[in-house]
């Protein structure tokens, strides 16, 4: 997904946050909510950016890894919720290459902290289902030191911790809540994530989550 595409989908979620269509009528004023996902971190960087002892492997492929999430919303109406959505994103696996000779090296992928503050737009498909649309804002922060691999020459490759850890990102998110009782629900929901490093960061991240309303 391109920037553009994520400006047009963000666009559409706001047009739809603010239709004039039926109303959630069970959504609680605060609910909490437990999330299991995937982060889908997509290619990032150019061989362009290649700067001898400085940025000897400037292309990270697209990769994913595992993430935890927990969320909390309160609403004054029964359509409308503000919230906080935090997610600890554990490290994933790439191939870097040196594009000067080719040199490869298997490294591990910083783990990852998002916070992200947003509004939610609940819409009733029927008496146990809802279609939930979030917009929101936020930063990421990369847990990671400088990293010291060794590559398939056998050579030591050390890599520096990210020069800046904190970056600001929107997000879009979409999904489906289920309710199976007054105090219980599902939420299989996927979030697109735009950020702001010095080279820009597509995240694209499903979950299926637990919904305990309070």
């Amino acid at each position: 997904m391109s920037k553009r595409n994520f400006i047009v989908i963000a666009a559409v979620a706001l047009a739809l946050l603010a239709a004039d269509l039926p109303a959630a009528r069970t959504a609680k004023k605060t609910q909490l909510i437990l999330r299991a996902g995937y982060n889908l971190f997509q290619s990032n960087g150019s061989d362009g950016d290649y700067v001898a002892g400085e940025n000897d492997f400037p292309v990270t492929p697209a990769y994913g890894a595992a993430a935890l999430g927990l969320g909390i919303s309160a609403s004054r109406s029964k359509s409308m919720a503000f919230g906080l959505d935090v997610r600890y994103g554990l490290a994933g696996q790439v191939d870097l290459r040196d594009p000067s000779d080719g040199e490869v090296v298997q490294a591990d992928t910083p783990k990852s902290l998002l916070a992200v503050a947003g509004i939610t737009r609940f819409f009733e498909l029927s008496s146990r289902l809802q279609l939930a649309l979030t917009l929101g804002a936020g930063a990421e922060y990369l847990m990671a030191g400088d990293r010291e691999f060794v590559s398939a020459l056998g050579n030591k490759i050390v890599i520096p911790a990210p020069e800046k850890p904190f970056s600001p990102l929107a997000a879009v998110g979409a999904g489906v809540r289920a309710r199976l009782s007054d105090t219980l629900g599902l939420a299989l929901e996927v979030q697109g994530a735009y950020i702001f490093r010095q080279n820009a960061q597509l995240l694209i991240t499903p979950s299926l989550g637990l919904v305990l309303e309070l």
